[in-house]
């Protein structure tokens, strides 16, 4: 059909089978069988043919052919709309805090992927509160963390909760403090503070040397018991033992493609944690 419209428009603006023939890369004769075609369509004579070359436009003609132009016209700007929207990708920036990064992310990644095949993902780790920064400066799209205070500038939430127990040898005199982790550390901290001991205290900056450690029959720590190894001995701890992560977002980042990233995290998170 959008065919025959162009080939009236060639024909209505060059009087000419011939030169539209040629300016359509189309043989005399099927210009001339696509304009008969268009005419028993309409049911109405769109050209005069006077035997001479040139042909004539008739009133129904005139009548059509801004109708017709606006038509082509708004087909191929949709057309390009529709094409350019396939090529477009966005990019979305994730940073997450390093239990978020090691242990909760990689479980979301390939839902995320094929649900947004057109957004290039940046993943990034950092503290909490580098993380919050980032976010209040507009360096990242979405946070994952693990505490955050009230901020009015972020929506906040819970995608997640661990539980805390105390693992290792409980009679050990050795206790490893983790400086990959601030939150989990801060806990240990204040743990030892609250309970008469006095331990020797294993400086270790990242979360996985203190699981092989205790592993290896090394210390103890408060640890995650979703990180531990099933042959490592815990207990649960009395109170202060869940920990709750969160996704965190500006509430003035209205881009369609991150509302939707964020909110898939909830619904993932629901099924997965």
């Amino acid at each position: 059909m959008f065919q025959l419209l162009r080939t009236f428009i060639s024909v209505y603006e060059t009087h000419n089978f011939t030169r539209s023939a040629d300016s359509l890369f189309l043989s005399q004769p099927t210009v001339s069988a696509q304009i008969k075609k268009l005419e028993e369509m309409l049911t109405v004579p769109l050209f005069i043919r006077n035997g001479k070359q040139e042909i004539l436009p008739t009133a129904e003609a005139d009548y059509m052919y801004p109708k017709i132009l606006k038509i082509l016209n708004e087909w191929d700007h949709a057309v390009k709309k529709v094409s350019q929207q396939k090529n477009l990708r966005e990019t979305c920036v994730i940073a997450s805090s390093h239990f978020c990064a090691v242990y909760y992310l990689p479980k979301l990644v390939s839902h995320l992927l094929t649900a947004f095949p057109r957004v290039d993902f940046v993943f990034k780790v950092s503290t909490s509160d580098e993380i919050v920064e980032w976010l209040e400066n507009s360096k990242i799209d979405i946070g994952l963390i693990e505490q955050v205070d009230h901020h009015k500038e972020f929506n906040k939430t819970t995608l997640a909760m661990d539980e805390l127990v105390l693992a290792g040898d409980l009679s050990s005199e050795y206790w490893l403090l983790g400086n990959d982790d601030l939150s989990l550390r801060q806990l240990n901290q204040h743990y030892l503070q609250n309970h008469p001991i006095e331990p020797k205290i294993i400086e270790i900056d990242t979360d996985e040397m203190i699981g092989s450690m205790l592993k290896n029959g090394v210390g103890q720590s408060i640890v995650p018991r979703c990180t531990l190894d099933p042959s490592i001995h815990f207990s649960q701890l009395p109170k202060d033992n869940k920990r709750h992560f969160y996704s965190i977002v500006r509430k003035d980042n209205l881009r369609e493609n991150i509302v939707a990233i964020n909110q898939k995290l909830q619904l993932l998170a629901e099924k997965l944690f």
